[in-house]
């Protein structure tokens, strides 16, 4: 009996330690190089880049920006504040996609970026069938300096 109690006290004090949150830091540019292809000119394939900017140990500013590649070279961006809870972030965009959610999961290496939509083609007001997934790395931990992507002013915040 009394080594069942000790083996579960091992199993209750080890699965509560493996499933603790520890706090990643936000704050860098993270970047998506997928599969591409050159070809002359174009450059066929997924790219991306995420700057995230900390304002407090539970908000963010985070500029976004995927580009589809060639031909179309179709793209999907956004800069926004978000709440950042156990390392992770959810963008909606209510306006341009109302089922759009795109959910952002930190480690200490880069971020796993889902993106759920109702329509894939247009889907959290991206260009045509630009979707958000995939892994970013971090490629810097220095605070970025964020950039309008529409106007090129830069944001203070």
């Amino acid at each position: 009996m009394n080594k069942l109690l000790l083996s579960l006290f091992f199993i209750i004090v080890l699965t509560s330690f493996n499933t603790q949150n520890f706090y990643i830091e936000p704050t860098g540019t993270y970047k998506f190089n997928g599969i591409y292809k050159k070809k002359d000119d174009d450059v066929y394939g997924y790219s991306g880049e995420i700057q995230v900017k900390k304002i407090n140990s539970e908000k963010i500013i985070m500029s976004f920006e995927v580009n589809k590649g060639a031909p179309s070279y179709n793209s999907g961006s956004f800069i926004d504040t978000l709440i950042y809870k156990e390392n992770r972030v959810i963008y909606t965009d209510p306006e341009s996609d109302p089922t759009c959610k795109i959910t952002f999961k930190f480690d200490k290496k880069g971020i796993t970026v889902t993106e759920e939509t109702a329509d894939y083609n247009f889907g959290c007001g991206f260009g045509h069938a630009v979707v958000a997934d995939g892994y970013y790395k971090k490629i810097s931990k220095k605070v970025p300096i964020l950039i309008d992507l529409i106007t090129g002013e830069k944001i203070e915040k």
